[in-house]
């Protein structure tokens, strides 16, 4: 995907209370949907509002319909 218009940044909420980040490259109205089937059960998923640089998506190279976690990890 070349643009951001199609890639979804949603906020998930693991049971001890974590926040990820993850991605859709999915419809806006299907982007929460598609989190939450690739996360466990229990788990929430809200859409935000926030978007991507052009930059930050060529590097995800993303594939529509593809969902990926990208929470930043540090040691």
């Amino acid at each position: 995907m070349a643009n951001t218009e199609g890639i979804h940044l949603v906020k998930v909420t693991t049971d001890d209370r974590e926040h990820q980040l993850w991605v859709a490259a999915t419809p806006r109205d299907e982007a929460v949907t598609e989190v939450l089937n690739a996360i466990p059960e229990g788990w929430t998923a809200s859409l935000l509002t926030s978007q991507l640089t052009l930059e930050e998506a060529e590097v995800l190279k993303l594939q529509p319909g593809e969902v990926r976690e990208v929470t930043s990890r540090t040691n």
